[in-house]
């Protein structure tokens, strides 16, 4: 696989030192070497740090800043989150559907190196860490940062063949073509592999991460940046989800939450760690801030960045009218600037470095409420969902829908407690249904006439870049036709 960040983005290796705001420090990298840098256990800590810090590091454009980035383009290619206008340009061709079926786009390369230089910077420190010269004294510790480094993995591989390949089929063999799965710091050429071998590795990791935290019980986190046990459990839970693993997934969506309530966040702008339902983040610092290129500058309409300058995200109004009155969900949407549906949901107040979110227990409410569903455990699902609804909802009423009713009624709460979150597009390949924007408020003149796709439309799978191509003589591309 080609590597082109190297090691450990060396430009973001930080060392987390503390619960407080200035638990950031910059390490001097450029003469560090894979030996140096493993020698002590406090150095694979670094490196875990190094890899949290890519995920919301400037990539030299302002639509290149981690894993946020990849979050908005991944709702933008789905029905639910549309732009008003074009502004700037960032995210246009994500939303007309040209990014990721052009082999040359900057935008496709970036989220293929993205994710695969987490995968070498975590198996380099899975295949070093236990030579540190303190490991043996620091036994917890050295299974936490393995925990970590196994979850980036298992997320990093999930991402990569739920984008740059066909979905998975449950109950299917998943022989279909899927990606690369180096297990090996610097592995190069790899032939791709089966959908099917993919997932096995990735539960193989997961599992494996599980099993390396709960060897580690006493090490807890300095704040909610750093991965834990409750983080990989909600990990497995999507990855059980996905694979209709129903029982698995129920189960570790449960295990994650727990210790976790659900709030009305969204009132306060959704951008803060410190809230109970925030399962895992990113804190941000003054120093770290990116300005244009963050994630609050492209969806937060109420501050100086683009968003502001007219680029507006809205929601789609099938999800808007399903939102009771009485909904706090739909209260973050208002009208501003002629344009209905924008979104508030994530307002940074005036702040350019607010906090990043990637997993909150209401995701883990409704994939533990639509497993049980899925197991005709339909009581059960009803009470996790009225459990979540009800504080997003005063009014909500239990429901007492079943079978399919019920899970079409789960689903729909996910898009809308969901939405900005990055998760609509891989719904609509993980549930095999067609993407559909129309009559829904989408700007006709802006989406490039991608109004409708077939689930089985080939426009629903990232092609292979071509720089990955051109260097990979194993390497073989998605069907273009």
């Amino acid at each position: 696989m080609k590597k082109l960040i190297h090691i450990l983005i060396a430009s973001a290796l930080v060392l987390f030192v503390g619960c407080s705001e200035d638990y950031l420090e910059r390490v001097p990298t450029d003469s560090i070497t894979d030996t140096d840098l493993f020698s002590t256990v406090v150095g694979a800590q670094t490196a875990i740090h190094g890899i949290h810090r890519s995920t919301y590091q400037y990539y030299g454009a302002h639509d290149k800043f981690g894993q946020k980035a990849v979050d908005l383009a991944m709702d933008l290619l789905g029905e639910d989150m549309y732009q008003t206008a074009r502004g700037y340009g960032w995210f246009v061709s994500w939303y007309q559907y040209l990014d990721h079926r052009n082999i040359n786009s900057s935008n496709l390369e970036y989220v293929w190196e993205y994710y695969y230089d987490i995968v070498d910077n975590a198996n380099l420190i899975i295949q070093n860490i236990d030579n540190a010269s303190d490991a043996a004294l620091n036994v917890e510790r050295v299974n936490n940062i393995k925990g970590q480094a196994l979850t980036y993995r298992a997320y990093s591989f999930y991402q990569l063949v739920q984008l740059y390949a066909s979905r998975y089929v449950i109950g299917g063999t998943n022989s279909q073509l899927g990606i690369p799965i180096p297990i090996v710091a610097s592995q190069e050429g790899l032939a791709r592999s089966t959908v099917d071998q993919v997932y096995t590795q990735i539960f193989k990791d997961i599992n494996d991460a599980i099993a390396a935290f709960e060897a580690a019980p006493s090490i807890g986190r300095a704040n909610k940046s750093e991965i834990n046990l409750r983080v990989a459990q909600g990990m497995k839970a999507r990855f059980s989800l996905t694979t209709g693993k129903w029982e698995d997934a129920a189960a570790m969506a449960h295990a994650a939450r727990t210790g976790y309530l659900p709030t009305n966040d969204n009132e306060s702008g959704m951008n803060s760690t410190t809230d109970q339902e925030w399962i895992w983040g990113a804190v941000l610092i003054d120093e770290q801030q990116t300005s244009y290129a963050s994630f609050f500058s492209h969806i937060d309409p109420l501050f100086g960045g683009y968003a502001t300058l007219g680029n507006h995200k809205c929601l789609s109004t099938d999800v808007y009218n399903f939102m009771s009155d009485t909904d706090t969900r739909k209260s973050m949407f208002a009208t501003i600037a002629g344009k209905p549906r924008v979104g508030l949901k994530f307002t940074g107040w005036g702040e350019w470095t607010n906090d990043y979110l990637y997993m909150k227990a209401g995701e883990m409410y409704l994939i533990e409420a639509e497993a049980l569903a899925r197991q005709d455990k339909f009581a059960e699902a009803q009470d996790v969902l009225f459990d979540l609804i009800s504080t997003r909802d005063p009014a909500y009423v239990k429901s007492a829908l079943t079978g399919d009713e019920l899970i079409a009624h789960i689903l729909m709460h996910r898009r809308a407690d969901l939405w900005g979150e990055g998760f609509r597009f891989l719904d609509i390949k993980r549930l095999g249904i067609p993407l559909d924007r129309r009559n829904l408020g989408h700007n006709e003149t802006l989406w490039n006439g991608v109004d409708f796709r077939e689930a089985t439309s080939l426009d629903l799978i990232f092609l292979i870049p071509k720089q990955e191509m051109d260097a990979n003589p194993l390497m073989v591309q998605n069907e273009i036709e």
